[in-house]
């Protein structure tokens, strides 16, 4: 590194020796094949070792250097008035006594929005993707062209503590297909998939397009908090419930449970996979996040940080990074297959001593959601305030604090992550637009790289200490 100075080789004589090195090093030694990983390794090596020759400015998108507005409320939906009809809920202001709402949940293709109104009703809302909000307040495309959607009802029964939707993968097209000789009752291999858990201890799969039950799946002896579906299309279901287990379930072989996950001493509020589904991670009363290997369904490593309960997390898009709030006023953000701590996003200056970080501070982090660029993430919390922190500006402070609604106690961005929705313990869902921030090149190659390489594989391959180190996320640009 110290060699290079501005009499070196020039630019196109550096590219061709990275393009000889690259081809060389990663697809006939470590057998890369895949070009578009391949391109990025080249973008991030060239960004990085000959940015100074470059003058910083060929692979790289200019950020803005205006003040980043604050996020706006776009829509709402509110509990409908007692009386009426939850049919009739889209708009209300009227509140009435209802369950804790512990979720908002986007479906996969950001053409649905999932409203759990607090009791035994769910909405299916329809989304507007293109104009990212509510159909019923915009429902025209890109080019003017009417969008139809109307709201499903479903009536689960009893009361809804969690859902998630989910999509399935064609087993044909699976890399490891099912080998199965007996006959299944249903395929959901083609379509869009909801499930809800209760306060019962009752999984329900249902028909997005009718509302009409297709499945009950029982085996939790307490309240079901959590569900997260494989983001693989293998349709894995992971359930996290009150008595003090994480259950998997298989909808292809008509919801069998075939394992369950044994670690928490206490109740599991949240899981989530993480995007190459290799990985579960799970958190609940208590200090720790468990991370779970999901090929042998085995306790890979406990996360050990946090001085409260943790309330979520939630991984990065390219699976890198694992985000978890805590009523202790912090984020922390983990590698999850190391389990070092690699950042800190604090809600409370100067950090509270333990002893009043683990009791009621007021401000307990109760969400934390990742925004599709991988660069973005807001967190809401009990002082009131949604922040939008932008993980590659060094400052540590949030580039956006929007005041929420009262008891804000879930978010979620959407698929796009042009849009957050939040959740309130009345019910209540407010919907804010994002504040946009354009982020290098160099980080999108970055999140490319990580959706196919796990940290213990950077080692091993021949890059410069200072890249392995950022694709590492030691250095967050």
């Amino acid at each position: 590194m110290s060699a290079l100075k501005p009499s070196s080789p020039t630019s196109n004589q550096c590219a061709q020796l990275m393009r000889s090195w690259l081809i060389n090093s990663f697809v006939v030694r470590r057998s890369y094949h895949s070009f578009p990983l391949s391109l990025c390794f080249y973008l991030l090596i060239e960004h990085s070792l000959f940015a100074r020759e470059l003058n910083q400015n060929v692979f790289t998108v200019e950020r803005m250097k205006t003040e980043q507005p604050r996020a706006e409320k776009v829509g709402e939906l509110r509990p409908a008035p007692r009386g009426l009809s939850s049919g009739n809920l889209l708009g209300s202001r009227q509140r009435r006594l209802t369950q804790e709402l512990h979720h908002v949940i986007f479906a996969p293709d950001e053409t649905r929005f999932a409203y759990l109104c607090g009791n035994s009703i769910v909405l299916l809302v329809p989304w507007n993707r293109f104009k990212n909000c509510l159909l019923s307040l915009d429902n025209t495309d890109d080019e003017g062209n009417e969008i139809k959607g109307q709201v499903v009802r479903i009536d689960a029964g009893s009361p809804v503590n969690s859902a998630a939707f989910g999509s399935g993968t064609p087993e044909s097209e699976l890399v490891d297909p099912p080998q199965r000789q007996y006959w299944v009752r249903f395929d959901f291999s083609k379509e869009l998939v909801f499930a809800t858990g209760h306060a019962n201890g009752r999984i329900r799969i249902w028909d997005v397009y009718t509302g009409r039950k297709l499945l009950e799946l029982m085996d939790h002896q307490e309240a079901v908090r959590d569900l997260a579906f494989a983001p693989d299309g293998s349709l894995r279901l992971a359930s996290a419930s009150l008595d003090h287990t994480l259950k998997v379930w298989d909808l292809r072989d008509d919801g069998n449970m075939f394992q369950t996950l044994k670690g928490h001493t206490n109740q599991v509020f949240w899981c989530c996979w993480s995007p190459n589904a290799r990985l579960l991670a799970s958190a609940g009363v208590g200090k720790s996040v468990l991370v779970w290997d999901m090929d042998t369904y085995q306790l890979a490593r406990t996360l050990n940080g946090h001085q409260h309960n943790v309330s979520c997390c939630e991984f990065s898009p390219d699976g890198a990074v694992l985000a978890s709030a805590s009523w202790d006023t912090r984020v922390i953000l983990w590698d999850p297959y190391t389990g070092d701590e690699l950042r800190t996003l604090c809600h409370l200056y100067p950090l509270p001593r333990p002893i009043f970080a683990s009791g009621a501070n007021g401000s307990w982090v109760r969400g934390v959601s990742y925004a599709k660029n991988g660069g973005q993430v807001a967190t809401i919390s009990d002082d009131g305030f949604i922040r939008f922190w932008n993980l590659l500006e060094h400052d540590v402070d949030p580039v956006s604090i929007t005041s929420g609604d009262e008891e804000m106690v879930c978010c979620s961005f959407s698929p796009s992550g042009r849009v957050l929705a939040v959740g309130t313990k009345d019910s209540r869902v407010s919907f804010y637009a994002a504040p946009s921030a354009p982020f290098s090149l160099k980080h999108l190659a970055r999140i490319v790289v990580r959706r196919h390489i796990t940290t213990p594989n950077i080692d091993q391959l021949n890059l410069p200490l200072l890249l392995k180190d950022f694709l590492k996320y030691q250095h967050w640009n």
